[in-house]
């Protein structure tokens, strides 16, 4: 981590906005600049805790410095081909993309109580 933490609106599969607080140097080596929150004291709208983020794994060639950088759009995902790379704000070490990770959205467990609602079906 070597910027600041800011809010960042993250879109999810299904075309939701959402904020997001995340690494402002880490974010931008991939998304650029053009996804911030616009009131950066709201968490009314965060991303819900069932809503994994979509992300993409970069690591250094020696494998000591790690990164997984979430991608805000899908279209910023899929843009990101095998074999890019960026450069880490602290180190200054060489990141190559190792893995891409997709959205994951978790659903309640779903159980019958055994109640009847009084309807015939």
């Amino acid at each position: 981590m070597a910027g600041s933490m800011k809010w960042f609106v993250y879109t999810t599969n299904s075309g939701d906005d959402f904020a997001v607080l995340r690494d402002e140097s880490n974010l931008e080596l991939v998304n650029g600049g053009t996804q911030d929150y616009v009131d950066a004291t709201s968490v009314e709208y965060a991303l819900p805790s069932n809503v994994k983020t979509r992300y993409l794994r970069f690591r250094s060639a020696d494998g000591t410095v790690s990164r997984n950088i979430v991608a805000l759009t899908q279209t910023i995902f899929n843009a990101v081909a095998a074999g890019s790379d960026v450069t880490d704000a602290v180190s200054g070490k060489t990141l190559y993309l190792t893995e891409k990770v997709g959205e994951r959205v978790r659903t309640p467990f779903a159980v019958d109580t055994g109640l009847t609602d009084g309807d015939a079906s």
